[in-house]
């Protein structure tokens, strides 16, 4: 397993909130995560940009009006965290007043390369705005054959160590080519080129409409650090039953 999170480290939350208010006056550049385009409306109406006072960025995807699903990684160290709304006037912030890991979770992973369900839930302390709706989880709790494409989605950079591309919400299908430790799935393009960047972990992977993964990791093209080569992602539908009750214990009972 690749030893990168791919948190944003490089600047304060008070620069990155500058940063992306210049950024959201501006065209969305041609390329984006790495090698995608703009996310679709029903992608962007799920999806949310997580900023915390470490000067870390990531992505979450929307369960409940107050609730989100992003990466145990993410807001795992201790922090002040909150959503980010970009892209439609002023950046504004809704504090996260709780969080939920999944107890499975170990931050050893990057090094020790053996995966553990990545996940985490973030309750907000007010609802978001009515554009954002819930996104399904996938039913399934099997492991998707090789080949199977996903739609992930996130806030990251287009190409390693672009900072000035982060804060706009980019998508790209990726197929699978492989599964980790039985709770992880593998994707990438032949020629390599595409796939997730800094700033999109806790960001979805799509398939058939339903949030099916949560980004973790990535590499570059022959496993080397950096960006555009393999993508990790979490498998939700085997971590279903956790992510049900660590709803209920955060207040959000899910489909409510």
């Amino acid at each position: 397993m690749p030893s990168r999170a791919l948190l944003l480290r490089a600047r304060p939350v008070l620069r990155l909130m500058l940063g992306l208010a210049a950024l959201a006056a501006l065209p969305a550049p041609a390329r984006a995560i790495v090698g995608g385009g703009a996310a679709p409306p029903e992608v962007a109406a799920r999806t949310v940009m997580i900023v915390s006072t470490r000067g870390a960025s990531c992505t979450g995807t929307v369960l409940a009006p107050d609730l989100l699903l992003t990466a145990a990684h993410c807001v795992a160290p201790q922090a002040d965290y909150a959503v980010a709304l970009v892209g439609q006037g002023p950046v504004q912030l809704i504090p996260v007043v709780r969080t939920a890991l999944h107890p499975g979770f170990s931050g050893e992973q990057f090094r020790t390369r053996r995966p553990t369900p990545d996940l985490a839930l973030v309750k907000l302390a007010e609802p978001l705005p009515g554009r954002f709706v819930p996104a399904r989880l996938a039913p399934d709790t099997g492991l998707p054959p090789r080949g199977a494409t996903f739609l992930i989605a996130g806030f990251g950079m287009t190409a390693d160590g672009a900072e000035k591309t982060a804060g706009t919400l980019r998508a790209v299908s990726l197929p699978s080519i492989g599964t980790t430790g039985g709770i992880m799935v593998r994707l990438s393009v032949p020629e390599g080129g595409a796939g997730a960047c800094t700033g999109d972990s806790g960001g979805p992977a799509f398939s058939n409409g339903d949030v099916a993964g949560v980004i973790g990791w990535v590499t570059a093209v022959g496993g080397a650090r950096g960006c555009g080569g393999v993508t990790g992602i979490t498998l939700v539908g085997l971590q279903r039953d956790w992510i049900a009750r660590a709803a209920q214990q955060l207040g959000r009972p899910l489909g409510q």
